[in-house]
């Protein structure tokens, strides 16, 4: 899900993962946020998202890679929702 700061999106896949998880479809949800957090403490602030920040800029895409390549791994294996 991609969209706006604040508008429900983690909310709504967990909720999507908790009731697909429950009639038995295997589900999970990569956050990259959460890759993003892990990653870095040096941001706390907005200009970690400026596009002209460029040490940044390459830390997000990095986090957005290694999601990608964890939810293709985890989709290999015994995953059928992410």
């Amino acid at each position: 899900m991609v969209g706006l700061p604040a508008r429900g999106k983690t909310y709504i896949a967990r909720k999507l993962t908790r009731y697909l998880n429950w009639i038995g479809i295997n589900t999970r949800v990569f956050n990259v946020g959460e890759y993003r957090r892990q990653a870095t403490e040096a941001y706390r602030n907005h200009d970690f998202f400026r596009p002209d920040n460029k040490e940044a800029m390459a830390i997000r895409n990095k986090c957005a890679m290694d999601a990608l390549e964890d939810m293709c791994k985890w989709l290999e294996d015994d995953g059928e929702v992410a």
